[in-house]
C-alpha cells in the first residue's frame, strides 16, 4: 500500500455544517487521504481518496468519513452496502515523479484535489 495523508486546519463552522450530531468535533482539522490498494482481498487493485474528520462520541475518539472517491465499482459497492461508507466513482491517482509522490483526484474532468510528498 502507498498513501499520503495531509492534515489541514479549517473552521469549526465548516465542520459543524457536515458532521452529524451526536458526534463532537475535537479540533477544526481534516485529514485528506490518498490510498493506493494494489492487492485488496476480495476487491483487487484500486485507488481511493477522501476526507476524514477527527471526532468524539461519548468520550471516545474516532473519525467521521465525510467523503470517499474510488476508481473501481466493486470496492465502492462493498464499502457502501456492507460498511456504509460514502463512496463515489471518480479518478484518484497516486504517481511517482522522481522522488516526489503525487496524489490527484479528478471528478469527471475537474481536478478537485492535489497533494504531494517528497
Amino acid at each position: 500500500r502507498e498513501y499520503i495523508i495531509i492534515t489541514y486546519r479549517t473552521t469549526r463552522e465548516a465542520l459543524e455544517a457536515v458532521v452529524p450530531a451526536p458526534l463532537e468535533i475535537d479540533e477544526p482539522l481534516v485529514k485528506y487521504e490518498f490510498i493506493r490498494m494494489p492487492d485488496s482481498t476480495g476487491f483487487g487493485d484500486y485507488t481511493e481518496t477522501g476526507q476524514v474528520i477527527p471526532v468524539r462520541y461519548k468520550g471516545q475518539h474516532g473519525g467521521y468519513v465525510h467523503s470517499m472517491y474510488l476508481d473501481d465499482d466493486a470496492p465502492i459497492a462493498g464499502g457502501r452496502e456492507l460498511w456504509g461508507f460514502p463512496k463515489k466513482l471518480a479518478s484518484p491517482k497516486i504517481v511517482h515523479e522522481g522522488e516526489v509522490v503525487v496524489g490527484t483526484l479528478h471528478y469527471g474532468s475537474v481536478l478537485c484535489a492535489t497533494g504531494t510528498m517528497g
